[in-house]
């Protein structure tokens, strides 16, 4: 057993191997990435956009022709009612009567108006007031009395 021990106590190095126990696999280098180009979708939409725009530009710009077409004609014919209405107010004096068939007034039918006095009730009313103060007198009289 010491022999044993002795032999382990002794260093003894691996041998130095020239090749690899495991050989080690070669990476499988793949080819270079080819540059494709790209297509954005923000291009085509800038594209429909740019379309989208320019179509509301034309409604817009044939719209605005429209309005001015319709103002014009609205103006003009104002413009011509002003006209008019100038025209018509311009005093103008009016037309010489002709005087080729005088005026004869015919004779009446109908008999003379008769004057009829008014029967005024003046008199009947001087009567009713002293008839009331005579009255009004002797009552308070009669009143005194008593």
């Amino acid at each position: 057993m010491e022999k044993e021990e002795a032999q382990m106590r002794i260093f003894k190095a691996q041998p130095i191997l020239k090749e690899d126990p495991i050989p080690v696999p070669e990476k499988a280098r793949k080819p270079l990435t080819l540059l494709q180009e790209f297509n954005l979708h923000v291009d085509h939409r800038a594209v429909d956009r740019a379309e989208f725009d320019k179509k509301v530009k034309d409604k817009e710009m044939m719209y605005k022709r429209y309005r001015d077409e319709a103002e014009s004609g609205k103006m003009m014919e104002e413009e011509k009612a002003l006209k008019q209405l100038r025209r018509t107010l311009v005093p103008h004096a009016r037309p010489v009567p002709k005087f080729d068939n005088p005026f004869i007034p015919q004779k009446s039918s109908k008999e003379i108006t008769k004057p009829k006095s008014p029967k005024l009730q003046v008199v009947r009313r001087k009567e009713r007031r002293k008839m009331v103060s005579v009255v009004a007198a002797t009552s308070s009289a009669a009143s005194r009395m008593r």
